[in-house]
């Protein structure tokens, strides 16, 4: 019988080379695949769930570790960019929210002061323009705050024309009906006095809660008007 011969395998030490699933082999084994010959002293019997890696599988170097159970193989074309980390978010438009709310607090009383009592009425002017810039309408920060400073100022004016009513309906009262003597005397000034009281205590608290919105929104936060400064006539 002729001997076997392959690349790799020399002639078996033990005598002439048998051909694949001969009665020499025991259970008719086969050599290959890196295993030495039944016979060899080292031979090992591979695991039962190995599997040959297929042909031309480049074997792993001395020193090589399987990844563990938590190991996850990078996908191409994601992860961390050299140079470039977690964008954060954009900074808020502080400028124009704070302009909402300083432009109605400066209207409100500068105005008055200049025009006599009109710049109370016109307050919600520059906010409202503010919120319906092309720049601005899709900018949640500036909306909130710029509506807010709409809803102070569309506030203000309200108040500033419900004294001015139940300031002259006052003195249109006590005029009609009190007598001659009263009239002499310094009876009218008590409820024009007191009418008078209330709207600047009220005006000084709307000056207040205006001066702590701009306050905010230079800071980046949001801030809400109570109710009794700023109705919430218009939404943002």
């Amino acid at each position: 019988m002729s001997d076997y011969h392959q690349p790799g395998y020399g002639p078996h030490s033990d005598g002439p080379q048998q051909p694949y699933g001969s009665p020499g082999w025991p259970n008719g084994a086969t050599p290959g695949g890196g295993y030495g010959y039944p016979s060899d002293p080292g031979h090992q019997q591979p695991d039962p769930g190995y599997q040959q890696p297929g042909p031309g599988y480049p074997q792993p170097g001395p020193g090589y570790q399987q990844p563990g159970p938590a190991y996850q193989q990078p996908v191409p074309g994601y992860g961390p960019t050299p140079g470039y980390g977690t964008q954060p978010p954009p900074s808020p438009s502080t400028s124009p929210a704070m302009w909402s709310h300083l432009g109605a607090l400066l209207t409100v009383t500068a105005g008055s002061m200049v025009c006599c009592g009109l710049g109370a009425f016109v307050g919600w002017i520059l906010p409202m323009s503010i919120r319906a810039n092309e720049r601005h309408k899709h900018d949640p920060y500036v909306r909130h705050h710029a509506t807010q400073a709409v809803n102070f100022g569309i506030t203000q004016a309200v108040m500033a024309a419900l004294g001015t009513v139940l300031y002259f309906a006052s003195a249109f009262i006590f005029a009609a009906a009190a007598d001659e003597t009263q009239r002499n005397s310094s009876g009218l000034a008590v409820p024009l006095l007191t009418v008078l009281g209330m709207m600047a205590a009220y005006s000084i608290s709307g000056m207040v809660c205006a001066i702590i919105a701009t306050v905010k929104a230079t800071r980046g936060e949001l801030w809400t008007y109570p109710r009794l400064i700023a109705w919430p006539v218009s939404k943002g």
